[in-house]
């Protein structure tokens, strides 16, 4: 049993993710979990249908078991995404390999910048670069070419690089013998707008979708089948309505609200709180409120923390439970060898986890308040509730499992 992880957002999974997938089993594995954020995803916005039409989707392309990014790691920076998620399958005990994309598709070059952002020598490398005024990012890549040059430092400019390192640092971390494997990505860069003949990016059939273009020949038909069912049961969010719901979140926040979100500093949350007073739309608070040292995407994290009352610092503490998504006969292969090696509660019940202690029933009340929130702006709205009443996924069984939920 070799078991590899990859971690995902899936938002919506696109052909081009079937590869990590392949290449995966080629190189040995014979059961593959995922980790997958639930309703919201790290570019802070709902994501475009829930989780589980992106988890069963998952499930019938190859996927064999599907565990819960939580909600705290699914909207953080990518230290605090990676490292949430990392620590997810380090406590499942079972996984033997971690597979993930990457810009440069080289591992030494991604493992020796992760070395220096690990090491003593980085702070007061990056100090004077921070001092000067520079973003973080700038800083922190500035800081690497001092002291690794600037051929290396360079992977910190492209995303999934970033994630990449991320990814290593988090392994290093926890000290985990977990092996990792990254490959060089394929199609249209990340965030990408712009066409192309082979594999969009996942932000480009987003806008198709939304413009009321067919994404289908894109899409492996599993997601296909998924996404046409989100929307004709009425399970897709209405962008508009968020945005606007949103816009009057903020305008209804004081600045000390505004200061105690996260990644909220240096009197960000003045620029916020004017902005918010004048904006008309998000986008356009988004415009008033950046500055050199505040990216959109940290901004766009930011709101919808404030949108669904995340507080500061939940994604740097442990996850305090493993929840299950969906699995397949393997995936639930997958859940019997992780019975005896396995750090952390396991469970497809978020009201059985929340009852396993102060910090998971905190994790698991944000996550059912966030789902909630998240199907009011459905054309369906759903009820509340149904983060604790949505059933396990199984996918190729005839026609359950013997004794129901016995893998757990």
């Amino acid at each position: 049993m070799q078991v590899a992880g990859i971690i995902a957002e899936w938002n919506p999974l696109h052909r081009g993710h079937l590869l990590p997938l392949r290449e995966a089993r080629r190189r040995g594995a014979t059961h593959i979990v995922a980790i997958l954020s639930g309703n919201y995803v790290q570019r802070g916005e709902p994501a475009l249908c829930p989780w589980p039409y992106r988890a069963a989707a998952a499930l019938h392309s190859g996927v064999d078991l599907v565990l819960q990014l939580p909600l705290p790691y699914a909207t953080a920076t990518a230290e605090h995404f990676a490292g949430g998620a990392v620590a997810i399958l380090a406590a499942l005990g079972c996984v033997d390999m971690l597979v993930f994309g990457s810009e440069c598709g080289d591992l030494p070059a991604l493992q020796a910048v992760a070395a220096v952002l690990q090491s003593p020598a980085l702070p007061a490398a990056l100090a004077p670069h921070l001092a000067a005024g520079l973003p973080f990012a700038a800083a922190r890549q500035a800081a690497v070419a001092q002291l690794l040059g600037s051929g290396p430092a360079a992977l910190l400019s492209s995303p999934n690089n970033i994630l990449a390192i991320e990814y290593l640092r988090a392994l290093a971390r926890l000290g985990s013998d977990i092996a990792p494997l990254t490959l060089p990505r394929q199609g249209a860069a990340h965030d990408s707008l712009c066409g192309e003949t082979g594999l969009p990016s996942a932000s480009l059939l987003r806008q198709r979708y939304r413009d009321g273009e067919d994404i289908t020949p894109w899409l492996p038909p599993a997601m296909a089948r998924q996404l046409r069912r989100a929307g004709e049961q009425g399970a897709v969010p209405e962008r508009d309505l968020w945005q606007r719901a949103m816009l009057a979140r903020l305008r209804t926040m004081e600045e000390a609200e505004l200061a105690a979100l996260p990644d909220v500093t240096e009197g960000l949350e003045h620029r916020l709180y004017r902005a918010a007073r004048t904006a008309r739309s998000v986008e356009e608070l988004l415009a008033l409120a950046k500055a050199k040292r505040y990216s959109h995407a940290r901004l766009r994290r930011i709101l919808l923390a404030a949108m669904l009352g995340l507080p500061r610092g939940l994604s740097a503490a442990p996850p305090p439970y493993l929840r299950v998504l969906g699995f397949t006969p393997r995936g639930a292969e997958i859940l019997a060898a992780a019975k005896k090696e396995r750090t952390l509660p396991l469970s497809a019940s978020l009201a059985e986890l929340s009852a396993v202690g102060e910090a998971a029933a905190r994790f698991a009340a944000l996550e059912a308040r966030a789902g909630d929130l998240y199907h009011a702006f459905t054309p369906g709205v759903a009820p509340c509730g149904g983060e604790y009443t949505t059933p396990v996924i199984k996918v190729g069984f005839a026609p359950e499992p013997a004794g129901g939920a016995a893998p757990f």
